[in-house]
């Protein structure tokens, strides 16, 4: 039957959204203990299997990120952040996540972020390049470098021993 109305099939899932829905809760509500009992069984049957398809879904979400330089901006004062990474939004993310948890290692960044709030924040792709750490840092370098020849105010506090380094090989 499912293989000859898998039209008919779909059209009453979009028509019957909230039936469907009211019914999975209903039926979850009453087969709590049995479902979660299910769910851990098959979870320990199955570890290696879930850990791998877990990891190749991690590898294939970074595959499909850009290698970029980026900016955060501050929409009130105006001060940006500079970053570089090899996994594009993903990072913006894990900025938001330590910012959000108030634990962020930028501490003039977060400072400004608890006083304004998030919305005043906007991440944003500078440039693309490969995801190759040395051009990334060194193009980072180059930004944070052209930012403040143009008298700009950033949140980044310094260079580090690596971008220092990076800076007087390719001087």
């Amino acid at each position: 039957y499912r293989q000859n109305n898998k039209e008919k099939i779909a059209e009453y899932r979009q028509n019957n959204k909230e039936t469907i829905a009211k019914y999975k809760a209903e039926y979850y509500q009453n087969n709590k203990e049995e479902i979660i009992k299910q769910q851990a069984e098959y979870y320990q049957n199955n570890k290696e299997r879930i850990a791998k398809r877990d990891a190749e879904h991690r590898q294939n979400i970074n595959n499909k990120q850009p290698g970029c330089v980026y900016q955060i901006v501050n929409s009130v004062n105006n001060k940006i952040y500079i970053g570089e990474t090899t996994r594009g939004e993903l990072r913006w993310n894990e900025h938001l996540k330590s910012l959000r948890g108030n634990y962020h290692t930028n501490p003039k960044l977060q400072a400004d972020f608890d006083k304004f709030g998030e919305e005043v924040f906007k991440w944003s792709i500078i440039e693309e390049y490969p995801k190759d750490k040395n051009t990334l840092q060194w193009e980072e370098i180059k930004a944070i470098d052209k930012l403040l020849r143009e008298g700009k105010e950033l949140y980044n506090l310094s260079l580090t021993i690596d971008q220092l380094k990076l800076l007087t090989e390719n001087k």
